[in-house]
C-alpha cells in the first residue's frame, strides 16, 4: 500500500497513513510504538552506565475500505543486532546461477 495507494485485499483507493504510530499511555498523546525499544546504549567513561535507548518508529497504512493495515518501520538508521535480546538482521544472498538443463 505505501508504494501503490492500493489496498492488497481489496483494491481500495482510499488508504488512512497514520505517521509516528502511538500507543495508548497516560499522556494525551501516546508513546510512539519503537522499533526496539529496549537497544542499550552505554556511555563511556570510568563508570560506564548502560541506558535504553529506544530505536525507529512505525508508520502505519489502513484501508478505508477494509481496515486492511501494513507497518512500515522507520529511523532505523542506529538499529544494531543484539542476539541477547532477540535483535538480528537477516542478509539474503542470492544462490549463484548453474547452468540451464
Amino acid at each position: 500500500m505505501k508504494r501503490t495507494h492500493i489496498c492488497p485485499k481489496c483494491d481500495g483507493r482510499r488508504i488512512w497513513v497514520v505517521e509516528s504510530f502511538r500507543i495508548p499511555s497516560e499522556t494525551a498523546q501516546g508513546a510512539v510504538l519503537n522499533v526496539v525499544p529496549h537497544q542499550e546504549e552505554t556511555s563511556g567513561g570510568f563508570f560506564a552506565i548502560a541506558r535504553v535507548k529506544p530505536v525507529g518508529r512505525f508508520d502505519v497504512f489502513v484501508c478505508d475500505g477494509c481496515g486492511f493495515s501494513e507497518l512500515y518501520a522507520a529511523g532505523i538508521d542506529d538499529l544494531r543486532a543484539d542476539t541477547k535480546t532477540g535483535v538480528r538482521l537477516l542478509e539474503a544472498t542470492t544462490a549463484p546461477a548453474g547452468p540451464f538443463r
